[in-house]
């Protein structure tokens, strides 16, 4: 005789809730059927959210925008696809796995062809530019109008761009979600310092010290507010944490490494758009 399903008591529905995983109410062996009902789905039937900071003139902490989100405030880390926030002080567990530069063609911001148009890998930028297809105007990149002329405020942009491909871990609810931190601007200097910590670090090897794969570190993002002498917003501070703490975890990093560097993420730089129009002009 079949053992009869018993109902999840509402002290282990509470618990999976102050957890942040989800509870059925109802018994069910859900490793029988697991990945099923996404058969008919390809790579670009997924995109991988950005990770982002939001800034106080970003849509998500405008109460008057339709992107407004409860709660959220300038400093936040944010998450594109889930809406999740976090807590820029407290931050988040980053685990980098995969590089890319690209600069992106954005138009320009507010007018009626804003927005994202596209990616250039490093290479075609360094030919235009030497080919005087680009105009050079304050440490930024723009495409002439068609007439030859330049104007800021018309003209489309191109923004130097280091996307760290990345897993964010969460010891408590023990959930790893696969993200995409896309520095730029001010912000490349945080790339930087990224790249030359993850380079410091050595393992000892059988013919000496050699450099771990990426996905062995992990390090905390946490934002802070910053300023010029053009004005203010809030960056990112970047903390090294150790090693990864379990197999698991760097399995994952592994295999998200490996999806990128196969061309098979795609990045839906739509979701960009309303941070690229927050970000600071300089």
């Amino acid at each position: 005789m079949a053992k009869k399903p018993t109902t999840t008591t509402a002290k282990e529905l509470a618990t999976a809730s102050e957890a942040g995983l989800p509870a059925l109410a109802f018994e069910v062996d859900l490793l029988a059927d697991v990945g099923a009902g996404m058969e008919g789905a390809d790579k670009d039937s997924f995109a991988i959210p950005f990770l982002g900071v939001l800034q106080k003139i970003s849509p998500q902490v405008d109460e008057a925008d339709a992107k407004y989100i409860e709660g959220a405030k300038g400093g936040q880390l944010f998450n594109t696809v889930t809406q999740q926030l976090f807590d820029g002080k407290e931050g988040v567990l980053f685990i980098p796995c995969a590089f890319q530069r690209r600069f992106l063609r954005w138009g320009p911001r507010g007018g009626e062809n804003s927005g994202f148009k596209g990616e250039l890998f490093p290479e075609a930028v360094a030919e235009m530019r030497q080919n005087g297809d680009v105009i050079e105007h304050e440490g930024r990149l723009y495409f002439p109008m068609e007439d030859g002329k330049f104007d800021e405020k018309r003209c489309d942009r191109l923004s130097d761009t280091r996307n760290h491909f990345g897993v964010v871990y969460d010891p408590e609810t023990e959930t790893a979600v696969q993200v995409l931190l896309s520095l730029s601007s001010t912000q490349i200097k945080k790339s930087k310092q990224l790249m030359a910590m993850l380079s410091a670090v050595k393992v000892s090897g059988p013919k000496g010290m050699v450099t771990p794969p990426t996905w062995s570190n992990v390090v905390r993002l946490t934002t802070v507010a910053e300023s010029n002498d053009k004005g203010s917003w809030y960056g990112l501070k970047i903390t090294p944490e150790g090693f990864v703490p379990n197999r698991e975890l760097y399995d994952l990093g592994k295999a998200f490494h490996e999806l990128i560097t196969a061309g098979e993420g795609v990045i839906d730089y739509a979701q960009a758009d309303a941070a690229e129009e927050a970000k600071p002009g300089f």
